[in-house]
């Protein structure tokens, strides 16, 4: 489990319950993303909703999962609204309660993770979505994915400020430091329009459709009040 938990990096969390909704300035994301050829999975085209502040965010996988981080307090939370219940992970106590390590295993085994990821820009340019993008080759984690990205969006600014508020919040926690892969992905200079996964023989497309500038209630990040909560599962291998 703690294995997987080091793939979540992003981590949402309520704030305590206020009577009056307050209004964050933020970026919503809408994408179309399209599944093929994945093992005991069958191929699909689902809508995924991200909701992004300094703060927190928000997605909406378009599976019936809801997953939230709270970067102030470096809380991830996961919702099913089905039967309105919820997990967390507290991800500053999750780093106190690893293994005790020699400092020196502790740093090689972590910045290892950073090491991973091999971010390498090309020449290749294309149309997508009315936007020019640049092609980015990424691999992570033995995953390879071509990141297609562009600087000509409205919400350009707001979003790289939210990403580096993102990165930041992990310097916090001298673990977490070590854990923190988002440096390594501000090598991709612009905001993915299109980004194409190959996983296990299959190949995921997720694909930006709509991008704007908008505030969100605070109550778009809070766990409701009428869900339960319950341990976190370890997901299947």
């Amino acid at each position: 489990m703690k294995k997987s938990l080091k793939l979540y990096l992003p981590l949402m969390i309520l704030s305590v319950l206020i009577l009056s909704t307050a209004a964050q300035a933020g970026v919503y994301l809408e994408s179309e993303v399209t599944t093929r050829g994945m093992p005991n999975r069958p191929d699909e085209t689902r809508i995924q909703k991200c909701y992004y502040t300094t703060g927190a965010f928000r997605i909406e996988t378009g599976s019936g999962q809801i997953m939230i981080m709270n970067f102030n307090t470096m809380t991830w939370y996961r919702l099913d609204p089905v039967s309105k219940t919820y997990s967390e992970m507290k991800l500053n106590e999750l780093a106190d309660k690893m293994p005790k390590m020699n400092p020196e295993e502790q740093k090689k085994i972590m910045s290892g993770m950073q090491d991973n990821i091999q971010v390498t820009p090309t020449d290749e340019t294309k149309t997508i979505e009315g936007y020019k993008c640049k092609k980015y080759n990424v691999s992570t984690m033995g995953m390879k994915s071509e990141h297609w990205v562009t600087r000509d969006v409205e919400a350009y600014d707001e979003l790289k400020a939210i990403y580096a508020g993102m990165a930041k919040s992990f310097e916090s926690n001298p673990m977490l430091s070590q854990m923190n892969t988002l440096s390594s992905m501000s090598k991709v200079q612009g905001v993915p329009i299109q980004t194409v996964t190959q996983i296990m023989g299959g190949r995921r497309i997720s694909t930006v459709k709509k991008i704007e500038k908008k505030s969100f209630s605070e109550d778009l990040f809070k766990v409701p009040g009428d869900y339960t909560l319950k341990e976190m599962t370890r997901p299947r291998q």
